[in-house]
């Protein structure tokens, strides 16, 4: 069958148009973005801590997490004013989380921020790592206190996969069978939440990052067993970074010792590309008594979808 020329003319131009189109749309092929997140034990606001005490180092947590420009930083053992004073320090992120003690302001924070310009909040939750994860102020099995963790369902505007799920937690630094209960209850929680969605799970584990640990193994080694199968980020750390000491606790002396029990851990969708411990100081002081750890995942960039203009309509109101 001949086609009429004028006809064919004008399917070659439309299928040329459509070429010029998808190529300015599409991003170029190895197009990605760095994207770096930070956890960070800040110490408790209240503490006896001498010339360590919040008021002389506040300026130091906020010059440490501006260091290394994070899309996302989580921290623990936040209080309300901490976390008020940060929302002010950090007013580009939307901040989540609640207090351990009841859900509301009391106790301490697990608190999550993500970039305003960068992620969308789609949903959000927290619950307690004990026997009854949705009691506010719950303590589970040998715990000392309350623990809980608090996540967000985040649309990344510019990177896939475009569907995020963070995570953060501080595990009990007494009880052996609640940070490994604990674990086996975040774990089974974050399958049922993330639904096999790309997942990032930061926090303070009070235990270290090796195998023998149960909570490392729970969740760093055994996550696929609820199909939450998790990488440590720090398998990413340079040959310099892994000659470092690998404590991330070390009590304002900057000399680190029980190993690392800081962790970010990422599914397999979000390989990491770099990680390291952040020993940042000034004039002598340090910002806490643990080390902030980072890592940076490079992320493919996808083409412009409705939706990632940012505008007024964010998603779900933040608790805080």
């Amino acid at each position: 069958m001949r086609i009429a020329r004028p006809l064919f003319a004008l399917a070659l131009l439309f299928v040329i148009a459509w070429q010029v189109v998808s190529s300015a749309a599409a991003p170029p092929a190895g197009d990605t973005v760095p994207t770096a997140v930070m956890t960070f034990n800040i110490r408790y606001g209240t503490a006896d801590d001498g010339p360590d005490a919040w008021e002389h180092r506040r300026y130091l947590v906020r010059l440490a997490i501006r260091e290394r420009q994070p899309a996302i930083f989580a921290v623990q053992e936040c209080l309300w004013e901490q976390g008020v004073e940060l929302e002010r320090a950090f007013s580009e992120y939307r901040i989540t989380g609640v207090g351990r003690d009841d859900g509301a302001r009391a106790g301490e924070m697990c608190l999550i921020f993500t970039r305003r310009d960068r992620y969308r909040l789609l949903d959000q939750g927290n619950f307690w790592l004990s026997e009854t994860p949705q009691t506010p102020g719950s303590k589970g099995w040998d715990a000392a206190c309350p623990r809980l963790a608090t996540w967000v369902k985040l649309y990344d505007r510019l990177c896939d996969p475009d569907t995020l799920f963070v995570f953060n937690t501080h595990l009990d630094h007494a009880g052996a069978q609640a940070r490994e209960q604990g674990a086996l209850l975040l774990r089974r929680r974050m399958a049922g939440i993330a639904g096999g969605h790309a997942v990032l799970l930061t926090g303070d584990f009070n235990a270290p990052a090796d195998p023998g640990s149960p909570p490392y193994r729970v969740l760093a080694l055994e996550g696929w067993r609820d199909g939450v199968a998790l990488h440590d980020a720090w398998h990413a750390a340079s040959p310099a970074e892994r000659a470092q000491p690998d404590g991330t606790f070390h009590g304002f002396t900057g000399t680190p010792g029980r190993g690392r029990i800081d962790w970010i851990l990422a599914g397999p969708a979000l390989p990491a590309a770099e990680a390291g411990v952040s020993r940042f100081r000034q004039d002598g002081r340090w910002p806490s008594d643990h080390f902030p750890v980072w890592a940076v995942f490079r992320l493919p960039r996808h083409p412009p979808r409705p939706g990632d203009a940012v505008d007024g309509a964010t998603g779900a109101s933040p608790r805080y």
